[in-house]
C-alpha cells in the first residue's frame, strides 16, 4: 500500500522493491495477439501496428485480445480507445503498484492482478502487474512482460483449445484468473520450502543470522499478503452485489475463484505464523545462550571469590600472620587454595550446575 508513496519520494520512474515484474526495462515492441474460437475452430492474428478498428474482432466467437507490454502509453491508449475504456482505467492499466481490484462496468468487469513468481537465486518474491477486462464476447488482457503464465493457455488454443473452445467468455476469463491463483499456490509452495528449510536450521542451531534471514522472508509473506488480501474483500463484495442477478454458470466460476483465494490466502497466514514463532524462537534461544553465558561466569566468579579472600589476607602487612614464618607456608596455601577450587567444582558439578551449563 505504501509502495506509491515510496515510489514517489523516490522519484518517479524508479520501481519499489517487489512493485516490478523482473529486473530490466522491456526492449520489446509492444503488439496484440487476438485469439478467436468457438467449438469448430481457433484463429490468431498478430497487430504490431494498430490502424482504424484494430483490433478486430471475430463476429460469433469468443475473443481474447491480449496485450503484450505496457511500456508504450501511445499504443496502450489506442487498444484501450478502440474498446472505449475509461481514461482513468487505462491510468490503472499503464501505472504499476496498485492494489488489486475488481471493478463491475455497465458492458463487463475490470480486474487488475499481480501475477506472482519467486526468484529462487535470490529467494524473493516478484510480481507482474496483469489487468483484464471482460464484456460481451471478448477478454482483453494486459501484461508487462512478453512471456508469462498465460503463455500455456494460449498455447493449448492454438493446439485446439480442448473443452475451453466449446464454452463462452466467462470460461476464458475464469482461465484466466484461475491461472493466476494456480502461479500463486507454487510461488508459495517454493516459499515454504524456504521456510521449512529456514526452521530446521532454527531448530538445529546452524551458525548463522538466522534472524535476519527470517526477517526477509517475513517481509517476503507480507508482501504477498498485501498482493493478496485486497482480492479476497473485492471478490466478496462483487458476488454479494451478483448473487440474486447473475447467471449461475457465471456464479458458480467466480465462487471457485473465490474459495482458490481463501485457499492461498490460508497459506499465506500459516506461513506468517511459522515465521512470527521462529523469530520468538529465535529470540529465547538468544536470551538462553545469553544466560548460559552469564552462568558460566558466573560460576568462575564463585569459584575465584575464596582465592581472592585467602590472597588479601595474607598479603597484608602484619608480622605475626599464620604460615608467614614458615618456609612451606606458601606451598600450604597453594595446596589449600587448589583444594578449593577442586572443592567448589566438585559442589557445583554435583548440583548440576557446570554440567547445565553450555555456551553454544
Amino acid at each position: 500500500m505504501l509502495e506509491r508513496f515510496k515510489r514517489r519520494a523516490r522519484g518517479a520512474g524508479q520501481a519499489a522493491v517487489g512493485e516490478s515484474a523482473f529486473p530490466g526495462p522491456q526492449s520489446f515492441a509492444p503488439y496484440v495477439l487476438v485469439y478467436s474460437y468457438d467449438a469448430t475452430a481457433v484463429t490468431v492474428r498478430r497487430y504490431d501496428t494498430l490502424g482504424e478498428g484494430d483490433p478486430e474482432l471475430a463476429p460469433g466467437k469468443v475473443n481474447w485480445v491480449r496485450v503484450v507490454g505496457v511500456h508504450d502509453e501511445a499504443f496502450v491508449r489506442a487498444v484501450g480507445k478502440r474498446f472505449g475504456l475509461h481514461p482513468l482505467l487505462m491510468d490503472d492499466v499503464l501505472a504499476r503498484g496498485h492494489r488489486p481490484v475488481l471493478e463491475e462496468y455497465d458492458s463487463g468487469i475490470f480486474v487488475l492482478l499481480r501475477l506472482l513468481g519467486y526468484d529462487e537465486a535470490h529467494k524473493r518474491v516478484l510480481a507482474e502487474q496483469v489487468c483484464l477486462v471482460a464484456s460481451d464476447g471478448y477478454a482483453l488482457t494486459f501484461q508487462e512482460r512478453e512471456a508469462n503464465l498465460w503463455d500455456a493457455l494460449a498455447a493449448k488454443l492454438e493446439k485446439g483449445g480442448g473443452r475451453l473452445t466449446k464454452r463462452g467468455r466467462e470460461h476464458l476469463t475464469h482461465a484466466l484468473i484461475a491461472a493466476v491463483l494456480d502461479e500463486y499456490i507454487l510461488t508459495l509452495g517454493r516459499l515454504a520450502e524456504d521456510i521449512e528449510e529456514l526452521e530446521q536450521a532454527v531448530l538445529s542451531g546452524v551458525d548463522g543470522d538466522t534472524l535476519t534471514e527470517t526477517y526477509r522472508l517475513k517481509r517476503e509473506v507480507l508482501f504477498l499478503h498485501r498482493s493478496l488480501w485486497p482480492l479476497r474483500e473485492v471478490l466478496g463484495r462483487y458476488l454479494a452485489d451478483e448473487s440474486n442477478t447473475a447467471d449461475p454458470g457465471a456464479a458458480f466460476l467466480w465462487n471457485d475463484i473465490r474459495q482458490d483465494v481463501y485457499q492461498v490466502l490460508d497459506a499465506v497466514e500459516t506461513l506468517r505464523e511459522m515465521l512470527s514463532e521462529m523469530v520468538g524462537l529465535s529470540m529465547t534461544k538468544a536470551e538462553l545462550r545469553m544466560n548460559a553465558v552469564g552462568q558460566y561466569l558466573t560460576l568462575v566468579a564463585t569459584i575465584f571469590l575464596p582465592l581472592n579472600f585467602l590472597v588479601g589476607f595474607f598479603g597484608m602487612n602484619f608480622d605475626n600472620l599464620p604460615l608467614k614464618s614458615e618456609e612451606w607456608g606458601i606451598y600450604g596455601l597453594m595446596g589449600f587454595m587448589a583444594l578449593t577450587i577442586i572443592g567448589m567444582t566438585l559442589y557445583f558439578y554435583r548440583k548440576h550446575w557446570i554440567a547445565n551449563t553450555k555456551v553454544e
